[in-house]
């Protein structure tokens, strides 16, 4: 796993032809603006980053912010490894992922969660013959990434509704393409995230199941990430930037503003906008909450070793 990140990184780094940028190097004199890069997915979960940015408050710190679309946190761990980025969106595998195999990755800001009453993500199919989680064996499946939160979840609401994962072809396709992959009947399901949920069910799509909140609420799954060396070395660059995106997820505990800052960076309709879940936001989730992810990590034998979970968030705020 350590050789194919490592591998992975240096691919990043050429393709994106910014391995001169080396974040490790401390940045100096706090009153210059500090560029950074951040690697995240365009979507409604990840929308404080667009808030931050649009209301200032990474100018307040000083900061100018670069934010890179990618597919997820398989491909943003290496990219952070390799200095092609400063900081990057992760799920817990991800994280854990990275960690199992020697990579000092480390949470800044774990702090997005759904539930029952408001989930972000779903399985969609628009097969008029798959009706039910059982309609999809001898199917495919598609999640955003392999051996994500998402990949695992599936596998576990497909084990709760008694369909054997080992019967299904899993399938990656990122999110915005998951929708023209049903039409085209690339695959018979997806898993998908808002607004694609909303958007898919507009579009006769339908939905089999919530896949994160049928076995889990709440989950939470998901935040800002670093390398430790980096964070260590630039403490207060760190401080500054987690003071921006703290003010965003305060912001959007008013949900007009976060639907409000979706309407303002996608194309998304405003009816959609207004019909989608959002999920949950939060500074200070607990670090014991990814040991659901620990567990589940362990029976796909993605990890084996006992995580240290205070030692996954960096504690340095």
């Amino acid at each position: 796993m350590k050789m194919k990140l490592k591998t992975a990184a240096a691919a990043v780094a050429i393709a994106l032809g910014l391995s001169a940028l080396a974040p490790s190097a401390p940045v100096q004199a706090q009153e210059q603006l500090t560029k950074l890069r951040v690697g995240y997915i365009p979507v409604g979960i990840y929308a404080y980053l667009w808030r931050a940015r649009d209301a200032g408050y990474f100018k307040d710190e000083k900061i100018e912010v670069e934010l890179v679309v990618m597919a997820g946190g398989g491909q943003i761990i290496p990219a952070l490894q390799s200095g092609a980025l400063h900081f990057g969106i992760s799920d817990a595998l991800g994280v854990l992922n990275a960690r199992n195999g020697g990579i000092p990755v480390t949470y800044v800001s774990f702090n997005f969660q759904q539930t029952t009453k408001a989930p972000v993500h779903a399985v969609l199919s628009m097969d008029p013959d798959i009706k039910t989680p059982a309609d999809l064996k001898g199917k495919s499946v598609a999640t955003n990434l392999s051996f994500n939160t998402d990949w695992t979840m599936m596998r576990e609401w497909l084990r709760k509704n008694n369909v054997d994962p080992k019967t299904v072809t899993f399938r990656e396709i990122p999110f915005p393409d998951m929708l023209p992959a049903l039409r085209n009947k690339t695959v018979a399901a997806v898993g998908a995230v808002e607004p694609f949920v909303t958007f898919g069910k507009e579009q006769g799509a339908n939905i089999l199941g919530y896949y994160f909140t049928d076995v889990k609420s709440p989950n939470v799954l998901s935040g800002v990430v670093a390398m430790l060396p980096y964070v260590e070395k630039n403490k207060d660059v760190v401080q500054r930037f987690l003071r921006a995106i703290n003010r965003a997820i305060d912001d959007f505990q008013d949900p007009k503003v976060a639907r409000a800052t979706i309407a303002a960076n996608t194309k998304i309709p405003p009816a959609v906008i207004e019909k989608m879940n959002l999920g949950e936001w939060s500074k200070n989730v607990p670090p014991e909450t990814m040991q659901f992810w620990v567990d589940a990590a362990k029976k796909e034998g993605i990890v084996n070793a006992t995580a240290d979970l205070n030692g996954l968030v960096w504690q340095g705020k």
